[in-house]
């Protein structure tokens, strides 16, 4: 990333009062240990957006200035107040403060917005949704936009970016109606906003239209009726939300005209190209007036997007809060990765969902439209869920959703359509039944949780076949993930005793008088077994629970490890070491015994493998001979890679890597012709054919 040494720190921009500033001068260059170099300068305003003036110059500090600076999330981490001091010398200098709190705590969590002489409409109705502080990227953008600067702003997914740029517009929108009496009949709109899903489209609109009510806006999207998008355009509107193939109907049928567009902002633009819209988009922009603010949204920059930039920005300023640091995830979300076999993930995955969603919200990804259907299914009859992908009508999607964000069901098992633009908020965990094709779907999977600064959990599912993907992901994503079993019964038990307990303190306590004479006469019989026999049933063990294995998973076996002392060892331990000596000390174990799986670790002789759970119990309580132990484990230690060389699986494999930057994917080897070796590189010679 680029560096972001001698960048500007004070803007004037009087219509944002942070901090009253004594009005002495400052010397031009002034010295911050948080930010290096920075020049004292006042701007005038840029662009269709003009600062109000004001008699008393106020100074906001900022971390943005040069016409192209590329930022970094750190320049934001203390934003707060310069105040002026004299030095040992006599000489005035800058000394950086972070903003102070009632009590004199230091406020790093970002600027309050009740201090930025925002629109008090605007600033209640943010307060109503407990919005009081800005977010990195929202305070990176404010002063730049307020000031008519075209922007491209990359950020980590679940930070904000709508209100980002929705308060500046916001601000500027209702200053500009409270000045000039327009009428709302026939109104152009003002504000565009291309979002490339209409999950996305509507959440945007959501969130436009909850901080500012007052506001007209309209969200416009395919698979809904022309008849009731147009008459709410013809009543008049202030923003426009859409996705770009349902606007250019709307363009063309003369329903939406742009000629008043004074602020353009492309969403997550790199999803347009992922999702075909790339054309669409440019048809677009030629039709808006060229006398425009303009911002962009990107979490990648492909080559697309950077030619939007060239062509329809002007002299933008770059605001990149993710810059070249290799994690590209919120902070707050744990990623755990295990492993499974076909048949055994439907049956770990309500145990996952009991243990690590703690009760709350779950999405689980498939790759699917049919694995969603169906593990839905499996799903419901222990855990309340329902499907979302793209054969599902616009009006069971919204039924869908809604019911999710209120609670009827803890759990959505969606395709990559939910992975982007879905406002879901306090999801718990997330859940990748299969892995995603590159990437970056993993991340905007994974960052449905963890939102807004909260916590959350992200488990990764994955075949024996695929270790070697799970290694690529880490390194692709800079992430690393916590290798984990099974949850065992007893953790699954009292997850599910824990849920139970907090859905009958949910229960009225009208209710409750109706039952209060059966539990009194069951507790005087039956004493506290009665609230457990309770308890387990609701919880779904009327039945004792069965073991499983740790290594398939399947329910009534047990996984064993064998260690043995080297100084007993009679030559190289080996799967068939194992065999033989169940076969020594109980032959029944030899029969039945499943896959055999040698420990990683090369200092110790030991295998780990399954056995039927009445014919472990046995084993246990066999006399063993000398130098072996035999023991029952809860998690399984490393293994040795038994997986083939490549899983050629997605974006993630060497298949599309080539041999020294040739891309496989269009030709075929047939032969190798020669092998050169020279010192410790090997160049091969392939013969292409297709």
């Amino acid at each position: 990333m680029a560096s972001m040494v001698g960048v500007s720190s004070l803007y004037q921009t009087p219509s944002l009062d942070l901090s009253r500033r004594p009005s002495s001068s400052l010397p031009t260059t002034v010295s911050s240990s948080h930010f290096g170099p920075f020049k004292a300068t006042s701007r005038p305003s840029v662009g269709p957006l003009r600062a109000s003036r004001n008699p008393d110059p106020i100074f906001v500090p900022s971390a943005v200035a040069t016409p192209n600076s590329v930022l970094s999330e750190d320049a934001f981490q203390g934003i707060g107040v310069f105040n002026v001091k004299e030095d040992d010398y006599g000489s005035e200098e800058e000394e950086y403060e972070g903003e102070e709190e009632e009590g004199g705590a230091v406020d790093n969590d970002g600027l309050d917005i009740a201090s930025l002489e925002l629109p008090q409409v605007l600033v209640d109705s943010l307060k109503k949704r407990e919005i009081t502080h800005l977010f990195p990227i929202q305070r990176a953008v404010l002063v730049p936009a307020l000031e008519g600067r075209d922007i491209i702003a990359r950020a980590k997914t679940g930070t904000g970016k709508t209100l980002a740029f929705g308060i500046p517009i916001i601000k500027r929108l209702t200053e500009d109606n409270e000045a000039r009496n327009l009428s709302r009949r026939g109104r152009l709109p003002r504000v565009l906003v291309l979002a490339p899903t209409r999950e996305l489209a509507r959440q945007v609109e959501k969130e436009i239209k909850e901080s500012a009510p007052y506001l007209s806006t309209v969200c416009v999207y395919g698979g809904v009726s022309y008849n009731t998008q147009q008459n709410a355009l013809s009543r008049g509107v202030d923003v426009v939300v859409g996705t770009p193939g349902r606007l250019i109907d709307l363009i063309n049928s003369n329903s939406l005209q742009l000629g008043e567009v004074q602020y353009l902002v492309l969403d997550e633009a790199d999803q347009m190209l992922a999702v075909g819209f790339e054309e669409d988009v440019e048809v677009i922009l030629e039709k808006l007036p060229p006398q425009r603010q303009s911002m962009l949204f990107s979490a990648t920059m492909p080559g697309w997007v950077k030619k939007l930039s060239r062509k329809y920005l002007g002299n933008p300023l770059t605001i990149d809060l993710v810059g070249d640091q290799e994690e590209k995830l919120a902070e707050g979300i744990k990623l755990y990765a295990i492993p499974t076999t076909a048949t055994s993930k439907r049956t770990i995955l309500s145990d996952l969902i009991t243990v690590y969603a703690k009760g709350g919200k779950t999405i689980v990804f498939t790759q699917t439209k049919r694995d969603a259907d169906e593990v839905s299914m499996a799903l419901t009859n222990s855990i309340a869920s329902e499907a979302l992908h793209g054969d599902i009508s616009q009006h069971q999607r919204e039924r869908t959703l809604n019911g999710f964000r209120q609670g009827k069901f803890t759990v959505l098992v969606a395709t990559d359509v939910a992975a982007r633009g879905l406002d879901i908020p306090n999801v718990d965990l997330i859940i990748h039944y299969e892995l995603p094709n590159d990437p970056e779907t993993f991340v905007h999977r994974s960052g449905r949780t963890g939102r807004a600064g909260k916590e959350g959990n992200a488990i990764l599912m994955f075949t024996n076949s695929q270790r070697r993907t799970i290694k690529t992901l880490e390194r692709d994503v800079g992430c690393r993930f916590d290798f984990i079993s099974p949850p065992q019964i007893q953790e699954v038990l009292e997850s599910s005793a824990e849920h139970v307990v907090a859905t009958l303190k949910g229960v009225h306590p009208v209710s409750v008088e109706y039952f209060l004479p059966t539990a009194q006469r069951m507790i005087e019989e039956q004493g506290t077994g009665a609230l457990a026999a309770a308890l387990a049933h609701l919880s779904g063990f009327s039945q004792p629970p069965s073991s499983r294995s740790l290594i398939n998973h399947e329910q009534g076996w047990v996984t064993l490890q064998l260690t043995r002392e080297k100084t007993f060892s009679r030559g190289f331990f080996s799967a068939r070491s194992v065999t033989g000596f169940l076969s020594d000390v109980y032959p029944a174990a030899a029969d039945e015994v499943g896959k055999i799986f040698l420990i990683a670790d090369e200092r110790v002789q030991g295998a780990v493998f399954d056995l039927p759970e009445e014919i472990a119990k046995e084993l246990l309580n066999k006399e063993i001979t000398p130098g072996n132990t035999v023991s029952k484990i809860t998690k399984l230690p490393p293994l040795q890679d038994d997986s083939p060389s490549t899983d050629n699986y997605g974006r993630f494999s060497n298949r599309e890597r080539g041999f020294r930057g040739v891309t496989m994917d269009s030709a075929v080897v047939v032969g190798v012709s020669e092998v050169t070796t020279t010192g410790q590189e090997t160049q091969l010679k392939v013969m292409m054919g297709g």
